[in-house]
This record gives structure tokens, sequence and C-alpha cells, in this order.
């Protein structure tokens, strides 16, 4: 009897320290730089190689090309020849494009599951949102427009509601809505910025890289 409580004791002890220490899953590759393309070109690529640990419906994805009628998720990269705009943050990002016709009408999304980091105020993401629908858990966030480039804009939402817990990010496009890019998606323990202050940071960090360049 003694051993079996024991023992109940010690997995209850572990769970609560896997919830301390961070030792549940959290959230992988939100920038999609693990994408393995070796062999493919553009085209119709596994989702599983285009998106590692994230979820695509349907399930398969193209690779620097996208559709021109059905609905489709792509893997984009500075090869692609069909590039709505220029690569947002390192080599890949996503592109959902929704149906044009009739019978293309079904939502695609891309989601992941996995812990919120527990001191986790805010999420942000780069890209253009367009109809996106963006949910925790089922439940919706609301993103605001923080910032601009001529690439891409940035995008925040309040996460502290969720710090610690555990569930699926998902992100949705419903149909006839055109297309929304995502890359860059972030956990601050900051709050959503106001949109000028993050906007004086960004502008900060570009001279600061273009600094850096010339010298």
């Amino acid at each position: 009897m003694k051993t079996g409580f024991c023992k109940l004791i010690l997995v209850a002890g572990l769970l609560f320290a896997g919830k301390q220490f961070g030792w549940t899953q959290g959230f992988v590759n939100l920038n999609f730089e693990a994408a393995n393309i070796a062999g493919y070109s553009s085209g119709a690529i596994p989702a599983t190689n285009a998106f590692p640990n994230w979820t695509v419906s349907p399930n398969y994805a193209l690779y620097n090309t996208f559709s021109l009628s059905g609905n489709s998720i792509s893997l984009l990269d500075t090869n692609s020849l069909y590039l709505p705009s220029p690569t947002i943050q390192g080599k890949f990002y996503v592109l959902l494009n929704s149906g044009n016709y009739p019978g293309t009408g079904i939502p695609i999304s891309i989601g992941q599951t996995g812990q919120v980091p527990f001191a986790a105020q805010s999420i942000t993401f780069w890209g253009s949102i367009g109809g996106l629908q963006i949910t925790f858990n089922n439940q919706p966030l609301s993103f605001s427009t923080l910032g601009s480039t001529a690439n891409y804009s940035i995008y925040g939402a309040d996460i502290s509601a969720f710090a610690g817990q555990t569930g699926q990010l998902l992100f949705t496009l419903p149909p006839y809505v055109g297309y929304a890019t995502i890359d860059n998606i972030r956990f601050s323990s900051a709050p959503v910025p106001e949109p000028a202050s993050f906007a004086l940071a960004g502008l900060g960090t570009l001279l600061f890289s273009r600094l850096r360049r010339r010298n």
C-alpha cells in the first residue's frame, strides 16, 4: 500500500515539476525555418517536410508555387517565381491562398499544439493577415496592427489569459477572401506594445542593421 502511495506522490511531483520548469512541449519552428526541401524545387511537397511540427488542412502543401484557382497552403522562399511579396524573415514563409471558384470553398489552416510560455503576455507575427482567423484552444485571439514595412505588417495580440496552458494555436483562412502570409511568430513576456512605440523600435533595428552592413 505504501509503495503504491509513494508512486502516486512521485508521479504527481513529476507532473508539477514539468509544468513549473517547462518540460511540457512548447511551440517550435515558429519561423518556419526547419523545412526539409531536399529533392524539391517547386510543386507538391509533403506537408511534414514543408511544415515540421505543424498540422495543415488540407493535408498537402506546395513549395514555391500556389494554386491559381483552388485553395492551397504553400511554403515560399527567395527562389519562388510567384512571390506575392519578397521573403518576410529568414528564408521561408507561409502563404495561405483561399479558393476563388465555386466548389473550392473549404477553409484552409495551419496549426500546432504546444504550451504557451508561463511568462507570456503577448504574441506577435509578421505577414499579411488578410481574412485570417486566429485561435488558441478554439478561443479567438484579437490581433491588431502594430506597424508595417514595404513587404509585410506586424501584428500583435494579448496572450496572457493562456499563459502556461497547452493547446492548439490555429491560423484559419476562410474561402473567397484572397490570401494571407505568416512568418516569425513570437511569444513575449512584455504586453502588446503600442503601435507607435513598436514602429520606433523597428525603425531603430532597421537603421542599426544598415549601419552594420556598411561597416
